[in-house]
């Protein structure tokens, strides 16, 4: 006889020899099994149910027995188990057909632990065996409760695992439970050990799972404020707000929530538990700290700023207490200093005297718990002082100098004399110079560059602004023209107040060769300007008056005026007591674009000709936004003679064939250039030109050289550069200085004074001077 089962097509597969009623090996897979007996003839009524066991146990859990506080899910499956706790080993989500077992036993558990056992000690001391089970395996039985901890096969800390076996038909299928033995004696556990008033602590207890334990705190015997359990946690019903119950979860472990008092006396407090397995209470101690808030003004970058200037104050504060670090905390701010009162005085009115308790009397801004910090924009261009050397005092009471001076004094902060910062205060200045690489010449095409430095915020207009307002004049041949920066930047620069101005390649392209002058105007003290082009703020351009704001008068009539009588007179009405804006003067000289190419001379076919020569034209350099002033030199030869190719001016290939001028001498007032090497090994002999051309500026220069044969003698001469015969020649400029007329140049590390009379000028004559080709046979 044999079962079989019937596939989707009706065919018998996966027979199942049938001897003594008992199968001789079960494969194929799960499903209905048909007898068919030895005549051939199967039964179409009665079948056999052939399960999968691994699909029909389920996981293994444990059931939790004798906790003070029963798990909200019981059976469950943890990765680690008390070594105390009472437990049973289920199988609760099987579905077998147990009533077809014919209660025969089919399983049996083993424990492997530190040895393996089929045995156990019951919570009731008995010892059961493991073996020949017949019993539902999801059904709770106590007498298979039992505790890791009583168990010889097993210790604390180690890993351990039960197997469910199904011995059924010697089957052996095996089910594995591997877990963690985990002892978890009482142990309490603070966040600090010392704490604020008005913060609180932690309190963590690790202890059995699900086990209560009993907390204590010290309970005031006369209504004082002591530390008290706030936030839950712990078990319903609470005790008192100093003894609780609670309970840990699986992991051992309930935390809860100690809130100290404001009034709490700064000394020590212990926080007792006891619950099971304990003989002794356990306990922790923690300290109440007296410590006062602290106030932190941070020093300044710098102590030298100009009247006009913002000036950041900052600061945090340390020490703050849990209530206070959620909400503003306002910071009383006073100045002291020459011509002040003698208590200080707010930083928006030095007029005004601070009065003690009165918090509008002074400058106040507030500490934000958010960013950690405090901040003011002291704007003392609207704070009308002199020169001198002022100190800001920052407090946490509306307590001026007087009362706060020193150690103990009402107004100070824990006997500590609040903090301050000494700032001293001059006058505004305006400092001004061309980049020591362009020597204050520039070649017409080439952009115009200068840099300032301008304390005292120019024309800033409020606190929410970042940028002032700045102008400059330039007077030259026929030319009259005003400019401003309604954008000067305060603080955007490394550092603040320095920046400078930059006219395009087409501004200059226009303006005739010769010597310029420019005024640079900051509007002073009072951040307003007295002096203004055409009677405007916002003007731009070609320049006929100058007006006087106050009146609308006008101060200067250019006309006719020259450039240095337009300066001058400029500069006299700058220089009026009626009016406190500050200048600088400065000159510079336009001048036609030159390039000078050395020619080499005679050269020999195999030769490396290294073309070079000098220019007036712009080097590398970078204008205070950033734009790259360098001009870009490009080369190219051409071979004028007739080749076998028929073809006569064609254009030599070379590897690099620019360049950019490189630094500025100031003996020649040129730039020295040069290029990499070009090989002639492969050139016909026969004249060649060379040119070199700057598109930026719209200019070229030729010279032409004879490249010889091999074997042919030099002849030694150089001859003159060739001018690009469509460029007009024109002359190094010269320029005799007025005696009373002296120009304001610094160097790079010496800042030019402010001008407070008619400055002069000084000529820049650009003397030319020729580089050599180098010539380098080439063996």
């Amino acid at each position: 006889m044999r079962i079989v089962r019937i596939d989707e097509s009706g065919q018998q597969v996966d027979p199942i020899a049938i001897t003594d009623n008992v199968a001789n090996y079960i494969r194929g897979k799960p499903g209905q099994y048909y007898p068919v007996y030895s005549d051939g003839n199967r039964s179409e009524s009665r079948y056999c149910l052939i399960q999968n066991a691994a699909d029909s146990l389920g996981q293994m859990m444990i059931r939790t027995v004798g906790t003070d506080i029963k798990p909200d899910t019981n059976p469950s499956r943890q990765d680690a188990i008390p070594y105390r706790m009472g437990i049973q080993f289920q199988i609760p989500d099987h579905n077998l057909p147990l009533n077809q077992f014919q209660d025969s036993s089919w399983y049996e558990y083993e424990l492997q632990g530190n040895i393996r056992t089929h045995s156990i000690i019951n919570t009731a001391g008995s010892t059961v065996s493991l073996e020949d089970l017949a019993a539902n395996p999801a059904v709770p039985d106590n007498n298979y409760v039992f505790r890791l901890s009583d168990q010889r096969a097993i210790s604390p800390g180690s890993d351990a695992t039960m197997v469910f076996r199904m011995t059924l038909n010697d089957l052996n299928y095996e089910l594995p439970y591997s877990f963690r033995v985990q002892d978890y004696p009482l142990t309490l556990q603070l966040s600090e050990s010392s704490v604020q008033r008005n913060d609180d602590l932690i309190l963590t207890v690790k202890g059995m799972p699900f086990m209560q334990y009993d907390l204590s705190l010290p309970v005031p015997e006369n209504g004082e404020d002591f530390p008290f359990f706030d936030g839950g946690g712990w078990d319903e019903p609470k005790i008192s707000d100093y003894h609780v119950r609670a309970h840990p979860g699986w992991d051992g472990e309930v935390r809860l929530n100690i809130h100290i008092p404001k009034g709490a006396q700064p000394t020590s407090y212990t926080v007792s538990a006891t619950g099971p397995g304990t003989v002794q209470p356990v306990t922790a101690t923690f300290y109440i700290d007296q410590k006062a808030i602290s106030l932190i003004f941070d020093e300044p970058d710098q102590n030298q700023y100009a009247i006009g200037d913002i000036i950041e104050l900052s600061g945090t504060l340390k020490n703050i207490d849990k209530t206070s670090a959620t909400k503003l905390i306002p910071i009383y701010l006073s100045v002291t200093g020459p011509n002040l009162p003698p208590n200080g005085a707010p930083l928006t009115d030095p007029s005004q005297e601070v009065v003690d308790g009165v918090p509008d009397s002074f400058t106040v801004t507030s500490y934000n718990p958010v960013f950690g910090i405090w901040s003011y924009n002291w704007e003392t261009s609207k704070f009308s002082c002199d020169e001198g050397t002022y100190t800001v005092h920052a407090n946490l009471q509306p307590i001026g100098y007087q009362k706060s001076s020193y150690p103990g004094a009402p107004g100070s902060i824990d006997g500590e004399v609040p903090p301050s910062w000494e700032y001293e205060l001059s006058s505004p200045t305006l400092h001004a110079k061309f980049d020591e690489n362009t020597g204050g010449v520039f070649a017409r095409g080439d952009y115009l560059y200068s840099w300032w430095y301008a304390r005292g915020s120019p024309g800033n207009t409020g606190m929410t602004s970042s940028t002032g307002h700045m102008k400059w004049y330039i007077f030259g041949p026929n030319f009259r023209y005003a400019d401003f920066n309604p954008r000067f930047p305060l603080g955007d620069k490394e550092e603040k107040g320095s920046y400078g101005i930059t006219h395009s390649r087409n501004f200059t392209y226009d303006l005739s060769p010769g010597n310029y002058f420019i005024v640079y105007q900051h509007p002073g003290h009072d951040g307003q300007f007295g002096l203004l082009p055409e009677n405007s703020l916002f003007f731009r351009g070609n320049l006929r008056e100058l007006f006087d704001v106050n009146n609308g008068n006008v101060l200067v009539d250019l006309g006719r005026l020259d450039a240095k009588n337009a300066a001058d007179a400029m500069v006299k009405a700058l220089d009026s007591p009626n009016i406190d804006d500050t200048f600088v003067m400065d000159t510079f000289t336009v001048e036609d674009p030159l390039i000078r190419i050395r020619p080499p001379g005679d050269l020999v076919v195999g030769d490396k000709m290294v073309v070079e020569g000098n220019t007036n034209l712009a080097g590398k350099g970078t204008t205070a936004d950033g734009t790259n002033v360098a001009d870009k030199l490009t080369l190219k030869i051409t071979a004028l003679d007739l080749y076998d190719s028929g073809k006569a001016n064609t254009v030599m290939k070379i590897p690099v064939d620019y360049t950019t001028p490189g630094k500025y001498d100031s003996s020649s007032g040129l730039r020295p250039f040069s290029y990499d090497p070009v090989d002639t090994s492969s050139w016909y002999p026969g004249k060649y030109e060379i040119t070199v051309q700057c598109k930026d500026v719209k200019y070229k220069s030729t010279t032409t050289f004879e490249l010889l044969r091999e074997g042919s003698q030099r002849t030694i001469s150089v001859s003159e550069p060739e001018q690009d015969p469509s460029i007009p020649v024109t002359s190094a400029p010269t320029f005799t200085p007025d005696p009373g007329l002296t120009p304001a140049h610094v160097d790079e590390t010496t800042p030019i004074p402010m001008t407070t009379r008619s400055p002069g000028f000084e000529a820049y004559l650009a003397v030319a001077a020729v580089i050599g080709a180098l010539v380098v046979r080439r063996r």
